[in-house]
């Protein structure tokens, strides 16, 4: 593994904390944990996130999922509540109807004309 050592302003993010470890390991794509192991939410205040200064955090690298139908994409890592998606909105280059659906995507694929998610616990979102 790297090591890198960062100094981040208290009132910061979590995701600050993300972008400044993907800047100097040069990884994206990047999920931070606590020392306890918990996954630290990019959104969370580095204030309220429980951490402590001078304690250190992992970086877990994340492999990106891409799927394409005939004219648009989707970008997902898998265990994100998110995916982007870009293209033509009617062969699904379009996901917003179902963004607040996705909750710990594990697997995206495609037929020409849709897209369709596998989550953590077993069920579909599809769109396109």
């Amino acid at each position: 593994g790297r090591c890198a050592t960062l100094s981040i302003l208290q009132s910061g993010s979590i995701g600050d904390l993300k972008v400044a470890a993907q800047e100097s390991l040069g990884r994206g794509f990047l999920r931070l944990a606590a020392p306890d192991g918990r996954l630290l939410d990019p959104s969370e205040s580095l204030e309220f996130s429980g951490l402590e200064d001078g304690e250190s955090v992992a970086a877990v690298a994340q492999l990106p999922m891409v799927a394409v139908t005939g004219t648009a994409f989707a970008l997902s890592c898998a265990g994100s509540n998110r995916i982007v998606t870009w293209g033509m909105q009617e062969f699904g280059g379009c996901s917003e109807a179902i963004q607040d659906k996705l909750m710990n995507v594990q697997q995206i694929n495609a037929t020409a004309f849709a897209f369709a998610t596998i989550l953590a616990d077993g069920s579909v979102v599809t769109w396109g």
